[in-house]
């Protein structure tokens, strides 16, 4: 796995990364696409994308900031300069492919990259939350100064967010999108004597059901998500 820039290691030792999909019509939020259809499920992908990178922006003190991408042959710099990270701007996040034949695999390669690369505590978040509050990962890495992993569920039963302390195998043998995979993965830290420690419960926006939930969070005004808010409108969903 290589990456477009690995600096020296952030003076916090703290890694976040972000998990994202291209928006391309089809090959992203496609359980979405199947109801609302494709270039609006992927519309929505995009300004998920820019209400995070609007939160987590490059040159944070508290932490290096890298976006884990797919497919890995794709140019994600031009994805980071469609929603305003345009190449150049001061701490210019890493670039990340994400690589492995699965998303279990594909995480386990992302974390062990971090650690690998130096830092002390690396998160990986998904992007299918866009109303995540920027203190989540900021709890993560706090609890991983005395835990080895740290979770964040959501409410299908999946997670959010991982994030280890250094770097551990806790995704072998678990079943990914799942109704147990964050009890599974729980289970499985446990059997390896890893402390676990719990960031607060969200949901994800899958599919078309998920849609209720995100209104309900960014309303009245879309504070939350800008970006998001903007396009449920645009896209009729609101």
């Amino acid at each position: 796995m290589t990456d477009v820039a690995s600096p020296a290691p952030h003076p916090s030792g703290n890694l976040l990364l972000i998990a994202a999909r291209a928006p391309v019509p089809g090959q992203t939020k496609t359980r979405l696409g199947a109801a609302i259809g494709m270039d609006r499920a992927a519309a929505l992908a995009a300004a998920f994308l820019t209400d995070l990178a609007r939160r987590f922006a490059p040159g944070d003190p508290r932490f290096a900031l890298g976006w884990a991408f797919s497919p890995p042959e794709y140019d994600f710099s031009v994805v980071l300069a469609t929603i305003g990270c345009p190449r150049g701007v001061k701490g210019w996040p890493l670039l990340v492919p994400q690589a492995g034949a699965d998303w279990g695999e594909r995480q386990a390669n992302l974390l062990r990259w971090g650690a690998a690369r130096g830092y002390a505590r690396t998160v990986l978040i998904a992007s299918d939350s866009p109303h995540l509050g920027a203190n989540v990962p900021l709890r993560a890495f706090a609890a991983l100064a005395d835990h080895d992993v740290a979770l964040g569920r959501v409410h299908d039963g999946g997670y959010y967010l991982i994030g280890l302390r250094g770097f551990h195998d806790v995704f072998s043998g678990v079943p990914m999108s799942t109704a147990d995979a964050a009890g599974r993965l729980v289970e499985r830290a446990h059997a390896l004597g890893l402390t676990v420690a719990a960031t607060p419960p969200t949901f994800d926006v899958d599919e078309e059901a998920d849609l209720d939930r995100l209104r309900r969070a960014l309303a009245p005004s879309g504070a939350a998500a800008p970006a998001t808010w903007a396009a449920l409108g645009d896209l009729g969903l609101r």
